[in-house]
């Protein structure tokens, strides 16, 4: 059984558990245990003095997903859990490491690699911390993950039971000459592996994930570009209830669309569904942002993201209000053809054309102008004459390309 080896024991100088503190909304802790999820460790074995909120989340969470969990006090009750045959993932106390480095320690097939990550003595995180980055020999220090056969556990019972695990378990996977594997680089760069030892050593990380993951949106796009803007400003704390929040508002605001529709209110109704649309915009900021912070199981869970829905609102709710407005039969093909020429082109290519093509919120602010000057139906021709006038100038371009 691959397991993981996690530890929930070193405090920061205020007093407060490196494993229990935040980042993104989880713990350290939590973040460990979704990188040896990565791994494919099907247990995790946690030390610790007792089990405190951030083991008992972890353990839920764990557990909730069909692992095993463990939280244990002594060297000897981890003798107990494992066998010679198993796979150790063995991961310093506060340690933070990016997930996509996880390919690093994985061949074809999900096979792991044995190995003892290390990182250089005269690295700036070292000489910073170097407590927390145990001596190996004078060239190199661990950096804080280990990978190696449990048949080394079973020797910790010719130790104190009150030894230190982890930096005993190291000795004895070097002297059983496990591999000793240099970190690389670029696993090095803005927090991507790192050691909390305090709060504000993972204000950097959480910048990094936030600025990463926020939609890359160009201003051509409105709704698009203020969205991210918010869900930036708000992250991680907005990420909880943000979706949700805003969707809940997207259907209000295209509800109250419909009725105001329904009453001969034409351009309210445009202009409650711009606002809908701006509402489902940051919704789906949100729901991107929730991919960097969240566990992947618990982000697949909360993936809402009816957004393609908003294409369909789009149209029946054009199609409403012109139908309302007294537009001729054959006109209302022309709503239809226009929002489905612009999806076609929003979403073709990445370009600040294409973005303003997806922005919703900019095409009904400009239908509801139009509404309440009367001239709907020949803003719709308008849009769509211009979707088609940019599918015919697209092939020009691709062609001059190549």
């Amino acid at each position: 059984m691959r397991t993981a080896l996690l530890s929930a024991i070193d405090r920061t100088q205020s007093g407060d558990l490196r494993a229990g503190l935040p980042l993104g909304g989880r713990s350290v802790l939590a973040w460990q245990a979704e990188f040896a999820r990565a791994l494919g460790c099907e247990r995790i074995i946690c030390l610790c003095e007792a089990p405190g909120e951030a083991v008992l989340d972890l353990q839920r969470d764990f557990e909730g997903q069909g692992g095993e969990f463990h939280a244990i006090r002594s060297n000897l009750q981890l003798l107990s859990l494992v066998r010679a045959e198993d796979e150790l993932v063995m991961m310093r106390d506060g340690l933070v490491i990016d997930l996509a480095l996880s390919d690093d320690w994985l061949v074809a097939g999900g096979k792991l690699q044995a190995g003892i990550a290390t990182i250089a003595a005269s690295h700036v995180m070292v000489e910073a911390q170097g407590a927390d980055f145990e001596r190996i020999d004078r060239e190199r220090h661990w950096a804080g993950l280990a990978v190696f056969k449990a048949a080394q556990v079973h020797k910790l019972a010719d130790f104190p039971p009150d030894g230190d695990a982890m930096s005993l378990l190291l000795r004895l996977a070097l002297q059983a000459r496990v591999d000793c594997r240099s970190l690389k680089p670029e696993a090095l760069e803005q927090g991507r592996w790192l050691i909390a030892a305090e709060g504000r050593d993972l204000v950097e990380r959480e910048q990094a994930l936030i600025q990463g993951h926020a939609t890359n949106a160009h201003w051509s796009g409105v709704s698009s570009a203020i969205s991210a803007a918010i869900a930036r400003k708000t992250a991680p704390k907005g990420l909880e209830n943000g979706a949700e929040f805003s969707l809940g508002a997207a259907g209000l605001l295209m509800g109250s669309a419909t009725v105001l529709a329904a009453y001969g209110h034409g351009a309210a109704a445009l202009g409650a569904g711009a606002s809908g649309f701006l509402a489902l915009a940051l919704g789906e900021s949100f729901v991107q942002m929730r991919e960097a912070f969240w566990s992947k199981a618990r982000a697949r869970w909360r993936r809402l993201a009816p957004l393609y829905s908003g294409e369909i609102l789009a149209i029946t709710l054009l199609l409403y209000v012109s139908w309302l407005a007294g537009s001729a039969v054959t006109s209302l093909a022309l709503p239809m053809l226009a929002i489905g020429i612009s999806h076609y082109l929003g979403f073709r290519r990445s370009s600040a054309v294409s973005a303003f093509w997806r922005d919703r919120f900019t095409h009904f602010a400009g239908f509801t102008v139009a509404a309440a000057s009367g001239f709907l139906a020949e803003a719709v021709a308008l849009f769509a004459l211009a979707g088609l006038a940019g599918l015919l100038i697209q092939p020009t371009h691709a062609q001059n390309a190549s």
